[in-house]
């Protein structure tokens, strides 16, 4: 296989490695609240922005200015279940749906006009001065390496929580059977604020990983969103095992489709072939709910 194929490769997974923790959280929203939260990307742009202000102008420790930015965008999210979306939670089905996405869109334009307005230039690169990662005659980026690696690595964790805590469970019960988990005990509005709040960390997460490869910059919400979205649609809306699946799939037929034809024909390119896959696969690409 020629060199080049494998290291485009490695980015395609690391990308949709990224895409999967992004992912991940929408799907949690969703299956919990019934809410598409369109202002997901801009969370994963909170910390993101939070860390390079704290970091470049204010001169914090970046590890520390990193736990600060995840610690806003958990404070953002609080503020999102609690206040913003409080009101919609009376309504069930369609209703909630479609007034969540009215909310959700309002909320993440407040958020990016904030943001760009306030600090237009807080990008955030993460830089990592070590040497290549010599392998099979391969030159591997480290920063690259530990981001694929660390978004593995959380990914499983989540994968983990999930299907073997008690905590885990007990979110999976009240996303398949509300009615039931509430005859037992089990307090929709406490889980709720909890799938909110892991969703903050996944997306936080995936902004500091995002940035040890590529530079995110304060606008760039929006296309995270839309990224995130699409990988939730493919995986299957109520998937979290399917939405990390569809994010590797999506990372590297994306990566490859730039390669070949070009950023924008790569967007057009992708999405002919998201249609193309939910015309076969209609409940996501492992067919299977968690």
């Amino acid at each position: 296989m020629d060199a080049s194929i494998i290291l485009y490769l490695l980015d395609g997974i690391v990308f949709g490695l990224v895409l999967s923790l992004i992912a991940a959280g929408l799907t949690l929203i969703y299956g919990l609240a019934g809410v598409l939260n369109l202002a997901h990307g801009e969370l994963l742009v909170v910390t993101t922005v939070t860390a390079a202000v704290l970091s470049g102008s204010l001169g914090l420790p970046l590890p520390l200015a990193l736990i600060a930015g995840i610690a806003a965008t958990l404070a953002v999210a609080v503020v999102l279940d609690r206040v913003v979306l409080s009101p919609i939670y009376k309504l069930e089905g369609e209703e909630r749906v479609l007034l969540g996405l009215y909310i959700t869109l309002a909320f993440s334009i407040f958020l990016h006009g904030g943001i760009i307005t306030t600090f237009p230039l807080a990008y955030l690169t993460l830089n990592m001065p070590t040497p290549n990662i010599e392998l099979l005659g391969l030159s591997f980026r480290t920063a690259q390496v530990v981001a694929g690696v660390s978004s593995a690595v959380i990914l499983l964790g989540i994968y983990l929580f999930l299907k073997k805590t008690w905590t885990g469970r007990a979110i999976r019960s009240l996303t398949q059977n509300e009615t039931g988990a509430l005859l037992v005990g089990i307090s929709v509005k406490k889980y709720r604020l909890l799938v909110f709040m892991v969703g903050a960390v996944l997306v936080g997460m995936a902004g500091i990983v995002r940035s040890l490869i590529a530079t995110v910059a304060p606008e760039s919400g929006l296309e995270f969103t839309i990224l995130g979205l699409l990988v939730t649609v493919v995986g299957g809306i109520r998937s979290v095992s399917g939405t990390m699946a569809a994010g590797l799939v999506i990372g590297v037929v994306y990566t490859f489709l730039v390669v070949v034809v070009g950023t924008y024909l790569a967007y057009v390119a992708l999405l002919i072939l998201i249609m193309v896959l939910l015309l076969t696969r209609p409940y996501g690409i492992l067919g299977e709910r968690w």
